[in-house]
């Protein structure tokens, strides 16, 4: 009978997995289990705030939030958990619901968490820069806190005057007029009336003895308005819940009942937590079941359904369904896609870290991914790319479509990587055609049993598809805004340069600067702040590595000495190429070799090469004997001699004492006395200011030694030349020159 029962139960899961990947879409997330959906719509994306509730708990053991976005309601990414207990110094236990708003460019997240200060729960709040994070405590101590067990599940809500409101509460609605600032409150905490006309019955202290009420409120506020009506949605009725709601004039109300949205139904999960939100022209209830395979009350997975909203701005009844909604957009399968996108998984999990960000794992054979309405328009993609890592054994991924048996469109196989986080890409030019909208299958083999690889983007090109760009804060200061992009035939290297390249002949001809990133990245992914500033002033620059589409950090292999030197070479091309769009328009007589760590010692490598007119080093210096062993594996490591065979001017620009690179770069510029040295220094460490704000002060000083050394600019100069010269009165900066340098 057990091995019956135990064959009912696989066949069960089995079942429902391949129903699920044929026709379901809720729940919307797979990997994990979620809980308390928040949405938020900005900037054309759809961002889904979530709990998360640990696997096999059996209590709402929660310890993080989480975000997800989509473009299109079906393809989900997954930004990991920017937001956890460990970022409130005060918080100790129950990440429980939590909402995140926009205002004024800075996200505000308000969560309830288990205080460590007054043993109850609190209400706290965090910021951010951005809608995925990082996120960090906005003041150090929670927002609101009594030692009350009630202050929980937030939601907060901008009004069309400007007024925020925060509420929150079970068994009873508080709440808090919040100050522009969205992290301070004016007067005192205050609490809705919980009568029966305003909730369909009193709080549970104030009900009459065996009377039968209509509704009433539990938990899960979410506040929000239509039509000039404010409507409070929450969770009702007891255990288990369902979702109703009341409407007002004022947020403090009074508050009249308006009746259940979405009834009891068979969820496989006790309580229930929404949200609403609509985005492009559609309308979208979120909420939460249990139906994941092993889900539950304490496994909850987030789901949505769409609705249209009755003629006078009421909600209509709203059914949970398997099918979830419809896709309002194409998703397009060219350029790079991180793994963790998705409209439905099997068997995979996802993790996250500093380096990697989010990816996929937990792969075993007979896993897979899919994504809904993908379009490849009429364009033949001619090759197929995979970020991985594994231990030891490897598998294969395999690229169908419309089921899992459909068309193999692209097929790579993984070996070993050496570890489960040193990352490889993998490319295929052996690429079947396809046209048209299909939804695709990334399916994952190998050997049964143990864990394959692990997982972090997928790319797909084809021969019709524009060179990348992309406008790094609107093209910096100077006055030739600059654009991003990638050249064809210049592999793995980031050009920036003027928009506008009509402003330039042979009369008025660009400088060239050659970048090397730190850590030797191949991706100026940590610089383009830094480098676009300088582009803007009328400069060409050709950075070593991939174009940077994002924010994400560069996860390939290191970069090498000779990309400095193909950037020269294909800069020197161009400029006598009559069909390239550079041609005659660059000054190749000024061109400057420069980098920033890792980049530094790449260019020292290279200072030989006749074509170099100026030196830039940052954040770098050559290794000695005494100190090599400390050096990064992979990094080029030329002697000390190696500055013997500089023959044009250089500069160091450094981190101050704290800079790692500060012994080592200081050690070469004493060292140097037969070309123009200088050595400057500003205290803020081996990081620099690259990725402050158009670069920061690092990017000021680079640009003028720049306009000084390849423009002859001599108002540039008074910042180096002279016993006080400009640099030296410059808040926070020191300079020293050798003999050659005035």
């Amino acid at each position: 009978m057990k091995r019956q029962s135990l064959l009912k139960s696989l066949l069960f899961l089995a079942a429902f997995a391949f129903g699920m990947s044929v026709w379901s879409q809720n729940p919307f997330v797979q990997t994990w289990c979620t809980s308390d959906p928040a949405p938020m719509v900005h900037d054309g994306t759809m961002y889904v705030y979530t709990g998360h509730d640990e696997d096999g708990a059996d209590f709402f053991w929660m310890q993080e939030w989480r975000v997800y976005s989509t473009k299109d309601m079906v393809n989900w990414t997954d930004h990991g958990s920017p937001l956890a207990l460990e970022s409130f110094s005060w918080a100790d236990d129950r990440a429980w619901a939590s909402q995140c708003i926009e205002r004024d460019g800075k996200f505000f997240w308000y969560i309830c968490a288990h205080s460590k200060i007054s043993k109850g729960m609190a209400i706290g709040v965090a910021v951010s820069n951005s809608p995925t994070g990082p996120f960090r405590d906005a003041l150090g101590k929670p927002l609101f806190e009594n030692g009350s067990w009630d202050h929980i599940d937030p939601t907060v809500f901008i009004d069309d005057d400007g007024q925020a409101w925060l509420m929150w509460g079970n068994p009873r609605v508080y709440y808090l007029k919040l100050n522009r600032d969205m992290i301070s409150y004016e007067g005192e905490v205050g609490m809705l009336s919980m009568t029966e006309e305003a909730f369909g019955s009193p709080v549970m202290n104030e009900r009459e003895k065996g009377k039968q009420y209509k509704d009433s409120y539990v938990e899960g506020p979410w506040l929000t308005k239509r039509n000039g009506t404010y409507q409070l949605l929450y969770a009702a009725g007891g255990v288990p819940e369902h979702i109703s709601y009341s409407t007002a004039k004022s947020p403090l109300g009074p508050w009249k009942y308006a009746g259940e949205i979405m009834p009891l139904c068979e969820t496989n999960s006790f309580t229930n937590h929404c949200g609403v939100a609509d985005f492009k022209g559609h309308s979208y209830f979120f909420y939460h079941t249990g139906k994941l395979p092993q889900g539950g009350g304490f496994g909850r997975s987030v789901a949505v359904e769409e609705f249209k909203y009755n003629a006078d701005g009421s909600f209509p009844k709203i059914m949970p369904t398997d099918d979830g909604v419809k896709p309002i957009a194409t998703f397009s399968p060219y350029g790079k896609v991180q793994a963790e996108t998705m409209a439905f998984s099997k068997g995979v999990k996802t993790e996250q870290n500093r380096r990697t960000g989010v990816y996929l794992t937990d792969i075993h054979n007979g896993d897979y991914i899919k994504l809904q309405h993908v379009d490849f328009g009429n364009h033949q993609p001619e090759s197929f790319s995979v970020r991985v890592a594994s231990g030891l054994r490897g598998g294969q991924i395999e690229l169908r479509l419309d089921s899992l048996g459909g068309q193999l469109v692209a097929q790579i196989d993984v070996a070993g990587t050496g570890g489960w986080e040193e990352w490889r890409t993998l490319s295929t030019e052996d690429v079947a055609k396809v046209s048209g909208i299909h939804d695709i299958y990334l399916a994952f083999k190998g050997r049964k049993g143990p864990k394959l690889f692990n997982f972090d983007w997928w790319e797909m090109r084809n021969a019709d598809s524009a060179p990348r760009t992309r406008v790094v804060e609107d093209g910096g200061t100077g006055p030739y805004k600059a654009v991003m992009t990638e050249a064809k035939d210049l592999r793995a290297h980031t050009i920036l340069r003027p928009r506008d390249l009509s402003q330039f002949d042979a009369n008025h001809p660009l400088p060239v600067l050659v970048w090397g990133n730190g850590a030797c990245n191949n991706s100026p992914f940590e610089h383009v702040n830094f480098l676009s500033e300088i582009a803007s002033y009328g400069y060409i620059v050709l950075a070593t590595g991939f174009i940077p589409m994002d924010n994400e950090p560069y996860r390939g292999p290191m970069s090498t000495t000779e990309q400095q030197i193909e950037s020269i070479d294909w800069i020197y091309a161009q400029n006598e190429d009559p069909n390239s769009p550079l041609y005659h328009k660059i000054d190749v007589k000024n061109l400057c070799v420069a980098g920033m760590s890792c980049g530094g010692l790449q260019t020292l490598f290279n200072c030989a090469d006749p074509r170099i007119s100026a030196i830039m080093i940052c954040n770098s210096g050559l290794f000695n004997a005494q100190n090599a062993g400390s050096a990064v594996g992979g990094m080029p490591m030329p002697p000390k001699s190696k500055l013997e065979e500089l023959h044009s001017p250089i500069i160091y620009i450094l981190g101050g004492k704290t800079d790692i690179a500060y012994e080592n770069g200081m050690d070469d510029f004493h060292r140097i006395t037969h070309v123009p040295a200088i050595a400057t220094n500003l205290n803020v460490g081996h990081g620099g200011t690259y990725a402050q704000p158009h670069g920061g002060e690092f990017a000021v000083v680079a640009r003028t030694w720049l306009d000084w050394q390849l423009k002859g600019d001599k108002e540039a100069a008074k910042m180096f030349v002279g016993k006080k010269c400009g640099l030296s009165s410059r808040p926070g900066w020191s300079i020293e020159k050798n003999k050659l340098q005035k």
